[in-house]
């Protein structure tokens, strides 16, 4: 009987997306890791966390972007579009969806298409993701930011608003992930910069500067404001933390383009057409 060892050998398909894997978990290791770290053994910065939103808020408010309220109440309204009608539950699933299920497999589905169609710029774009959640990291250590949804009643248009929270059920607002057999924490305090919102800005540039199909690059122009909406009418983030994120990303990208442009290795350089 074959070993497995010789069953990945035997099955370049099998070795291929065995080493995809490898390099996703590679790049997702910082921030898995922070998470599990912060919120198995280290879960803190209640206070600072909250301390700090009030801060995002008044800043906001300042400058006429405290708007993260309006979008919510928003969609709790009932709408009327073409032939659908869509009420609050509905709206607050699909935001559901985006915020969790489009993170996690977009992102794979957008990573594993450059991986076995654009190979050349893969490094790149994996290196962009592990600095991001470098970066990001060291933000979350220096300045905890407890999210909307984690907020006591706000002040909004003269009233108190309290945001809900969508994603109940499926993060719980006591910061674990849920499954039927085992509980799993995650760092509640780590806003800003929006991870989510950053991988869609990585996951939006990859599919429109690599992507030659018209729909693909629609998709990669439009998902970044779609991630955007989920985080915000969910609960989970405010408009700063979004803000944050970009110039996370940008520096991340500098960064890594710097480091391989050192090494000789940009992949745009000698680069057969179409590639």
């Amino acid at each position: 009987m074959a070993t497995a060892t010789e069953v990945v050998r035997r099955s370049p398909a099998l070795s291929e997306w065995l080493a995809f894997l490898g390099q996703c978990v590679i790049a997702a290791s910082v921030e898995v890791g922070d998470d599990l770290g912060r919120g198995l053994f280290a879960q803190h910065g209640t206070i600072q966390g909250m301390d700090n939103a009030r801060q995002i808020v008044s800043f906001e408010a300042a400058h006429g972007l405290w708007l993260e309220p309006a979008w919510q109440q928003f969609f709790e309204r009932t709408h009327h579009f073409l032939l659908l009608t869509l009420t609050w539950p509905e709206s607050s699933r699909i935001m559901d969806g985006i915020y969790v299920f489009g993170h996690v497999f977009v992102t794979l589905a957008v990573a594993a298409w450059v991986y076995f169609y654009r190979r050349r710029y893969f490094p790149l774009l994996r290196n962009i993701v592990i600095a991001t959640n470098v970066i990001a990291l060291l933000i979350y250590e220096s300045f905890p930011v407890a999210p909307p949804r984690m907020m006591p009643p706000l002040p909004f248009a003269h009233h108190a608003f309290t945001f809900q929270d969508t994603v109940y059920g499926v993060l719980t607002a006591g910061g674990h992930y849920v499954s039927t057999s085992t509980t799993l924490a995650y760092n509640e305090f780590s806003a800003m910069p929006s991870i989510h919102m950053a991988w869609a800005l990585v996951v939006g540039a990859a599919l429109l500067l690599l992507a030659r199909p018209v729909p693909l690059r629609l998709l990669g122009a439009i998902y970044p404001g779609l991630m955007l909406m989920a985080i915000v009418v969910t609960g989970n983030h405010f408009f700063l933390d979004a803000a944050a994120a970009v110039f996370v990303v940008l520096a991340a990208a500098a960064v890594a383009v710097g480091v391989d442009g050192v090494r000789g290795k940009l992949p745009w350089r000698d680069a057969p057409d179409g590639v």
